[in-house]
């Protein structure tokens, strides 16, 4: 713990860079002790509007400090698009921009994805920061260097690996964060309980995390879920293989979410997914009780999307997943709790058994 800043700080020494995550209460108020501003001769801060609206007078003042422009961006997943990009790039330049410059992208997942996709490709790549103010962006999102846009065909089709200088995530953002998105980066925290962070499972298990609750047990499973994302991370920058484990719930996940044109969060899409794909597990070999302790703790955080959808399409979508290898669908499946397998080929008969276990669980 820093005494100045009363903030942890987790150091990755990746393969393109060194990316710091610093993790703290309060500490947007010190952006300008925490990260090296003078570097830059332009810094641009992309903010989704709805938190500039939250939280305008210290995001102002915070700014101020460190000289930044501030472009605000409504923040829907349709607005994260490869045709939407362009009127931003336009503004960077207006904003005279250099490859010197970097953007510092505050707000949710969509927000950071959205510029870091910004930053890879302006002038080919400039540095880029994340202040992410909703749990998802801060346990997933914004940590891997994984940015992308969407396009007809599918979710986060075009983009890069561009890894952020820092990641400030302040928690005191999640006082201004409604139900809905608590429930979505719930989802992520219990993914990386059930693919390896052990530190977390205790915790979730024993319902120590509640919503409102901005305490001592909130902040230590978010550290726990951080640190394990960023040391899959800085194993495997380029996903060539542990990392893949991050995918787990994200096959049916994101044929979802496609599917039904983004009307859904990325949260619950994923929600559903995990539960599918851990039924999949269990007909693969996976102990019932384990898939029962996975239902409960999905069950008691709320995690359960009542949507419907045609299983069959489900399956279709699943054909445009990246993952996928000479047109094969590939799943992360669990072995266990805390052991997950990556590159499983399942027939359709077993998933669509699996969706169809799905529909009819939530519509009891």
């Amino acid at each position: 713990m820093d005494p100045i800043t009363n903030s942890n700080a987790i150091v990755l020494q990746l393969e393109s860079k060194k990316s710091t995550i610093i993790i703290g209460q309060g500490i947007l108020a010190l952006l300008s002790l925490l990260i090296p501003y003078k570097k830059w001769d332009v810094i641009v801060a992309i903010i989704s509007d709805t938190v500039y609206t939250l939280h305008k007078d210290v995001m102002d003042n915070s700014l101020a400090l460190i000289d930044a422009i501030s472009i605000q961006y409504n923040d829907s997943e349709q607005n994260k698009s490869y045709a939407y990009a362009e009127r931003y790039f336009n503004q960077l330049l207006e904003n005279q921009c250099t490859r010197n410059s970097m953007l510092l992208g505050i707000g949710g997942g969509v927000t950071t994805d959205f510029t870091g996709y910004l930053a890879s490709a302006y002038m080919r790549g400039i540095d880029v920061v994340y202040i992410p103010t909703t749990l998802l962006a801060m346990v997933d999102a914004s940590i891997g260097g994984k940015v992308a846009v969407n396009i007809n065909a599918g979710k986060n089709i075009v983009g890069h690996f561009h890894q952020p200088d820092y990641i400030l995530i302040d928690i005191n953002f999640l006082h201004t964060l409604p139900e809905n998105e608590w429930r979505c980066g719930m989802s992520e925290v219990v993914k990386h309980a059930l693919i390896g962070d052990s530190s977390s499972l205790p915790l979730l298990l024993n319902k120590e995390i509640q919503y409102g609750h901005i305490d001592n047990s909130l902040y230590t499973c978010i550290y726990s879920s951080v640190r394990f994302k960023a040391s899959i991370v800085e194993k495997d920058e380029f996903e060539k293989n542990i990392r893949a484990i991050l995918n787990f719930g994200h096959t049916v996940g994101h044929a979802i979410e496609s599917l039904l044109e983004y009307t859904v969060s990325h949260g619950d899409a994923v929600a559903a997914g995990m539960l599918i794909e851990s039924y999949i597990s269990m007909k693969e070999g996976m102990p019932k009780a384990d898939f029962d302790c996975i239902r409960d703790i999905i069950s008691a955080y709320n995690l359960l999307p009542n949507f419907s959808f045609d299983p069959s399409k489900i399956v279709n979508h699943m054909m445009y997943d990246k993952k996928n290898v000479k047109g094969k669908t590939r799943f992360v499946l669990l072995e266990s709790i805390g052991k997950p397998r990556i590159g499983c080929e399942v027939n359709d008969a077993l998933v669509m058994e699996a969706l169809n276990f799905y529909l009819k669980m939530v519509s009891k």
